[in-house]
Protein backbone atom coordinates (compact mmCIF):
# COMPACT_ATOMS: atom_id res chain seq x y z
CA UNK A 1 0.00 0.00 0.00
CA UNK A 2 1.22 3.46 -0.97
CA UNK A 3 1.94 5.61 1.80
CA UNK A 4 -0.74 8.38 2.34
CA UNK A 5 -0.12 11.98 2.59
CA UNK A 6 0.50 12.27 6.75
CA UNK A 7 0.05 15.77 9.30
CA UNK A 8 2.33 14.52 11.66
CA UNK A 9 1.07 13.68 15.63
CA UNK A 10 3.82 16.08 16.87
CA UNK A 11 4.01 19.65 17.14
CA UNK A 12 6.26 21.75 15.04
CA UNK A 13 9.26 22.76 17.05
CA UNK A 14 10.87 25.76 14.60
CA UNK A 15 14.08 25.23 14.07
CA UNK A 16 15.55 22.36 15.40
CA UNK A 17 16.34 19.56 13.09
CA UNK A 18 15.18 15.93 13.37
CA UNK A 19 18.23 13.75 12.74
CA UNK A 20 16.32 10.67 11.67
CA UNK A 21 18.75 7.50 10.80
CA UNK A 22 17.56 3.52 10.26
CA UNK A 23 20.33 1.34 11.19
CA UNK A 24 21.24 -2.45 11.70
CA UNK A 25 24.43 -3.99 13.22
CA UNK A 26 26.11 -1.05 11.92
CA UNK A 27 27.09 -0.12 15.91
CA UNK A 28 30.61 1.68 14.73
CA UNK A 29 29.52 3.45 11.79
CA UNK A 30 26.39 5.03 13.55
CA UNK A 31 28.63 6.14 15.96
CA UNK A 32 30.94 7.78 13.78
CA UNK A 33 27.92 8.56 11.55
CA UNK A 34 26.36 10.86 14.94
CA UNK A 35 29.80 12.15 16.66
CA UNK A 36 30.36 14.05 13.06
CA UNK A 37 26.93 15.63 12.92
CA UNK A 38 26.87 16.70 16.26
CA UNK A 39 30.38 18.08 15.65
CA UNK A 40 29.48 19.69 12.57
CA UNK A 41 26.05 21.57 14.14
CA UNK A 42 28.06 22.30 17.47
CA UNK A 43 25.73 23.95 19.84
CA UNK A 44 24.79 26.73 17.34
CA UNK A 45 21.20 24.75 15.88
CA UNK A 46 18.99 21.88 18.26
CA UNK A 47 19.65 18.77 17.31
CA UNK A 48 16.93 15.62 18.09
CA UNK A 49 18.39 12.28 17.03
CA UNK A 50 15.96 9.65 16.03
CA UNK A 51 17.78 6.16 15.85
CA UNK A 52 14.98 3.32 13.74
CA UNK A 53 17.06 -0.03 14.73
CA UNK A 54 15.81 -2.96 12.23
CA UNK A 55 16.61 -5.71 14.90
CA UNK A 56 20.55 -5.26 15.81
CA UNK A 57 22.57 -8.29 17.29
CA UNK A 58 25.56 -5.71 17.75
CA UNK A 59 26.00 -3.15 20.77
CA UNK A 60 23.63 -0.16 19.17
CA UNK A 61 22.02 0.34 21.88
CA UNK A 62 24.13 0.34 24.51
CA UNK A 63 26.69 2.32 22.19
CA UNK A 64 23.49 5.43 22.09
CA UNK A 65 23.14 4.79 25.67
CA UNK A 66 26.66 5.31 26.66
CA UNK A 67 27.83 7.98 23.80
CA UNK A 68 24.33 9.80 22.62
CA UNK A 69 21.90 9.10 25.69
CA UNK A 70 19.86 12.02 24.09
CA UNK A 71 18.92 9.80 21.04
CA UNK A 72 15.44 8.60 20.95
CA UNK A 73 16.01 4.87 20.38
CA UNK A 74 13.07 2.65 18.50
CA UNK A 75 13.53 -1.00 18.29
CA UNK A 76 11.92 -2.81 15.66
CA UNK A 77 11.56 -7.14 15.70
CA UNK A 78 11.41 -8.57 13.26
CA UNK A 79 13.39 -5.96 10.98
CA UNK A 80 11.24 -3.61 9.16
CA UNK A 81 13.51 -2.03 6.57
CA UNK A 82 14.58 1.11 5.70
CA UNK A 83 12.08 2.84 4.03
CA UNK A 84 9.06 2.00 6.91
CA UNK A 85 12.18 2.61 9.85
CA UNK A 86 12.49 6.00 7.98
CA UNK A 87 8.91 6.50 7.81
CA UNK A 88 8.81 5.54 12.05
CA UNK A 89 11.78 7.96 12.84
CA UNK A 90 10.04 10.68 10.80
CA UNK A 91 6.45 10.34 12.41
CA UNK A 92 8.36 10.29 15.59
CA UNK A 93 9.70 13.58 15.18
CA UNK A 94 9.65 17.24 15.99
CA UNK A 95 11.84 19.03 13.93
CA UNK A 96 10.89 21.72 11.67
CA UNK A 97 13.97 20.60 9.65
CA UNK A 98 14.09 16.33 8.83
CA UNK A 99 17.73 15.32 8.19
CA UNK A 100 18.04 11.76 6.65
CA UNK A 101 21.29 10.05 6.39
CA UNK A 102 22.88 6.42 6.24
CA UNK A 103 24.78 5.24 9.08
CA UNK A 104 27.50 4.87 6.51
CA UNK A 105 27.71 9.14 6.07
CA UNK A 106 29.90 11.16 8.04
CA UNK A 107 29.42 14.65 7.84
CA UNK A 108 32.44 16.90 6.71
CA UNK A 109 32.91 20.45 8.26
CA UNK A 110 29.46 22.53 8.91
CA UNK A 111 27.97 20.77 5.95
CA UNK A 112 24.85 20.25 7.76
CA UNK A 113 24.60 23.93 8.84
CA UNK A 114 25.03 24.83 5.10
CA UNK A 115 22.35 23.11 4.25
CA UNK A 116 20.08 24.60 6.65
CA UNK A 117 21.22 27.82 6.01
CA UNK A 118 20.58 27.23 2.02
CA UNK A 119 16.83 26.58 3.12
CA UNK A 120 16.20 29.33 5.43
CA UNK A 121 17.53 31.74 2.83
CA UNK A 122 15.54 30.20 0.05
CA UNK A 123 12.06 29.65 1.05
CA UNK A 124 11.19 28.04 -2.24
CA UNK A 125 13.09 25.11 -2.01
CA UNK A 126 12.07 21.99 -0.26
CA UNK A 127 14.96 19.82 -0.21
CA UNK A 128 18.82 20.09 -0.23
CA UNK A 129 21.62 17.87 -0.59
CA UNK A 130 25.19 17.82 -0.65
CA UNK A 131 27.99 16.44 -3.03
CA UNK A 132 28.30 12.88 -1.61
CA UNK A 133 32.25 11.82 -1.78
CA UNK A 134 34.00 8.42 -1.25
CA UNK A 135 36.74 7.91 1.36
CA UNK A 136 39.17 8.98 -1.05
CA UNK A 137 37.52 12.21 -1.89
CA UNK A 138 36.41 11.18 -5.07
CA UNK A 139 32.75 12.00 -6.10
CA UNK A 140 30.22 9.32 -5.60
CA UNK A 141 27.50 9.79 -8.13
CA UNK A 142 23.85 9.29 -7.55
CA UNK A 143 21.11 10.18 -9.50
CA UNK A 144 20.36 13.79 -10.42
CA UNK A 145 17.32 13.59 -12.72
CA UNK A 146 14.09 11.25 -12.69
CA UNK A 147 15.30 7.62 -14.18
CA UNK A 148 13.36 6.19 -17.15
CA UNK A 149 13.50 2.41 -19.15
CA UNK A 150 16.23 4.11 -21.46
CA UNK A 151 18.55 5.35 -18.48
CA UNK A 152 18.06 1.91 -17.08
CA UNK A 153 19.20 0.82 -19.86
CA UNK A 154 22.67 2.58 -20.59
CA UNK A 155 23.11 2.40 -16.48
CA UNK A 156 23.41 -1.40 -16.92
CA UNK A 157 25.57 -1.30 -20.07
CA UNK A 158 28.02 1.45 -18.24
CA UNK A 159 28.08 -1.06 -15.07
CA UNK A 160 29.27 -3.60 -17.37
CA UNK A 161 31.68 -1.61 -19.39
CA UNK A 162 29.97 -2.16 -22.68
CA UNK A 163 29.59 1.60 -23.18
CA UNK A 164 31.80 4.46 -21.36
CA UNK A 165 29.07 6.80 -21.16
CA UNK A 166 26.25 8.91 -22.89
CA UNK A 167 25.06 12.37 -22.99
CA UNK A 168 21.51 11.25 -21.09
CA UNK A 169 23.91 9.38 -18.41
CA UNK A 170 25.94 12.62 -18.23
CA UNK A 171 22.77 14.50 -17.50
CA UNK A 172 21.31 11.90 -15.11
CA UNK A 173 24.17 11.78 -12.97
CA UNK A 174 25.78 15.44 -13.73
CA UNK A 175 28.98 13.55 -14.41
CA UNK A 176 30.23 16.72 -16.02
CA UNK A 177 29.11 19.34 -13.61
CA UNK A 178 32.20 21.26 -11.82
CA UNK A 179 31.17 24.18 -10.94
CA UNK A 180 30.15 24.91 -7.14
CA UNK A 181 27.05 26.48 -8.28
CA UNK A 182 23.61 25.04 -6.72
CA UNK A 183 22.00 23.30 -9.51
CA UNK A 184 18.13 22.80 -9.23
CA UNK A 185 17.22 18.80 -9.92
CA UNK A 186 14.53 16.67 -9.60
CA UNK A 187 16.28 13.42 -7.54
CA UNK A 188 18.63 13.27 -4.44
CA UNK A 189 20.23 10.70 -2.39
CA UNK A 190 18.88 9.73 1.22
CA UNK A 191 22.78 8.83 1.95
CA UNK A 192 22.27 12.31 3.53
CA UNK A 193 19.24 14.92 3.24
CA UNK A 194 17.77 17.72 4.72
CA UNK A 195 14.24 18.14 4.32
CA UNK A 196 11.58 20.85 5.78
CA UNK A 197 8.87 19.23 7.57
CA UNK A 198 6.08 21.04 5.50
CA UNK A 199 7.51 18.97 2.57
CA UNK A 200 6.10 15.70 4.39
CA UNK A 201 3.41 16.99 5.68
CA UNK A 202 2.32 17.67 2.18
CA UNK A 203 3.68 14.82 0.15
CA UNK A 204 3.41 12.68 2.58
CA UNK A 205 5.91 9.75 3.96
CA UNK A 206 8.05 7.47 1.57
CA UNK A 207 6.25 4.58 -0.28
CA UNK A 208 6.75 1.50 1.93
CA UNK A 209 6.03 -0.84 -1.29
CA UNK A 210 9.26 -0.18 -2.12
CA UNK A 211 11.97 -1.40 0.63
CA UNK A 212 14.65 0.87 0.15
CA UNK A 213 16.64 1.37 -3.32
CA UNK A 214 13.96 3.46 -4.85
CA UNK A 215 12.51 5.07 -1.95
CA UNK A 216 14.24 8.00 -2.17
CA UNK A 217 13.95 8.51 -5.94
CA UNK A 218 10.17 7.91 -5.96
CA UNK A 219 9.52 10.04 -3.23
CA UNK A 220 11.61 13.02 -4.80
CA UNK A 221 9.22 12.41 -8.04
CA UNK A 222 6.52 13.07 -5.50
CA UNK A 223 7.54 16.35 -4.30
CA UNK A 224 7.98 17.30 -8.55
CA UNK A 225 4.47 17.53 -8.44
CA UNK A 226 4.22 20.22 -5.70
CA UNK A 227 5.70 23.97 -5.43
CA UNK A 228 8.79 22.85 -3.99
CA UNK A 229 11.85 22.85 -5.20
CA UNK A 230 15.00 20.78 -5.22
CA UNK A 231 18.63 21.54 -4.91
CA UNK A 232 21.78 19.67 -5.31
CA UNK A 233 24.57 21.86 -3.56
CA UNK A 234 28.34 20.84 -4.59
CA UNK A 235 30.27 22.87 -2.47
CA UNK A 236 29.05 21.49 0.50
CA UNK A 237 30.29 17.71 0.61
CA UNK A 238 30.14 14.35 3.34
CA UNK A 239 31.23 11.13 2.82
CA UNK A 240 29.38 8.10 2.59
CA UNK A 241 31.42 4.51 2.67
CA UNK A 242 28.92 3.19 -0.27
CA UNK A 243 27.36 -0.68 0.81
CA UNK A 244 29.38 -0.69 3.74
CA UNK A 245 25.33 -2.06 5.39
CA UNK A 246 24.08 -3.96 2.30
CA UNK A 247 27.38 -5.93 1.68
CA UNK A 248 26.16 -7.61 4.71
CA UNK A 249 23.33 -9.33 2.98
CA UNK A 250 24.23 -9.53 -0.69
CA UNK A 251 21.82 -11.65 -1.88
CA UNK A 252 18.86 -10.29 0.38
CA UNK A 253 20.00 -6.89 -1.11
CA UNK A 254 20.30 -7.55 -4.68
CA UNK A 255 16.74 -9.05 -4.68
CA UNK A 256 15.45 -6.07 -2.63
CA UNK A 257 17.10 -3.85 -5.47
CA UNK A 258 15.53 -5.42 -8.21
CA UNK A 259 12.26 -5.88 -6.83
CA UNK A 260 11.96 -1.56 -6.58
CA UNK A 261 13.37 -0.91 -9.66
CA UNK A 262 10.23 -3.41 -10.94
CA UNK A 263 7.66 -1.44 -8.44
CA UNK A 264 8.95 1.94 -9.64
CA UNK A 265 8.80 0.96 -13.29
CA UNK A 266 5.65 -0.44 -13.06
CA UNK A 267 4.12 2.64 -10.69
CA UNK A 268 5.42 5.40 -12.84
CA UNK A 269 6.10 3.67 -16.33
CA UNK A 270 4.06 0.47 -17.02
CA UNK A 271 0.61 2.73 -18.12
CA UNK A 272 2.79 4.68 -20.35
CA UNK A 273 4.26 1.84 -22.71
CA UNK A 274 2.64 -1.03 -24.63
CA UNK A 275 2.09 -4.36 -23.42
CA UNK A 276 5.42 -5.54 -25.32
CA UNK A 277 7.54 -3.01 -24.30
CA UNK A 278 6.89 -4.02 -20.14
CA UNK A 279 7.39 -7.29 -20.88
CA UNK A 280 11.06 -7.01 -22.94
CA UNK A 281 11.73 -4.28 -19.91
CA UNK A 282 10.81 -6.92 -17.12
CA UNK A 283 12.66 -9.44 -19.21
CA UNK A 284 16.01 -6.87 -19.52
CA UNK A 285 15.44 -6.66 -15.45
CA UNK A 286 15.61 -10.17 -15.08
CA UNK A 287 18.59 -10.83 -16.97
CA UNK A 288 20.51 -8.01 -15.19
CA UNK A 289 19.77 -9.74 -11.78
CA UNK A 290 21.36 -12.81 -12.94
CA UNK A 291 24.11 -10.73 -14.53
CA UNK A 292 24.77 -9.03 -11.03
CA UNK A 293 24.59 -11.99 -8.79
CA UNK A 294 27.30 -13.97 -11.43
CA UNK A 295 28.99 -10.33 -10.79
CA UNK A 296 29.00 -11.05 -7.20
CA UNK A 297 30.47 -14.66 -7.40
CA UNK A 298 33.50 -14.12 -9.90
CA UNK A 299 34.42 -10.82 -9.63
CA UNK A 300 34.43 -10.20 -5.31
CA UNK A 301 32.86 -6.57 -5.73
CA UNK A 302 31.84 -4.45 -3.09
CA UNK A 303 29.77 -2.46 -6.00
CA UNK A 304 27.07 -5.03 -6.28
CA UNK A 305 24.05 -3.24 -5.53
CA UNK A 306 25.44 0.18 -6.83
CA UNK A 307 23.96 2.39 -4.59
Amino acid sequence: MIAQKTHFKHKKIDGRISACVVTRNSSDSLNLYLTSLLESVGNKEEVEIIVVDNDSSDNTKSMLENNFPQAQYIFCSPGVGFTKGINTAIQASSGEYILIATPSTQVKDDAVLQLLKYLKENLQVGLVGPKILHADGSTQYSSKKMPSPKVAMLHTLYLFGLIRSSEILNEYFLFNYQIDKPVEVTSLTMSLLLVRRAVFEEVGLLDEDLFVWASDVDWCYEVEQTKWKQMFLPSIKVFHKRNSVSKKQPFANLVHYHNDLKVFYRKHYAKQLSPVANLLWEFMLQVRFVLLILKYFFVKTDEYSYY
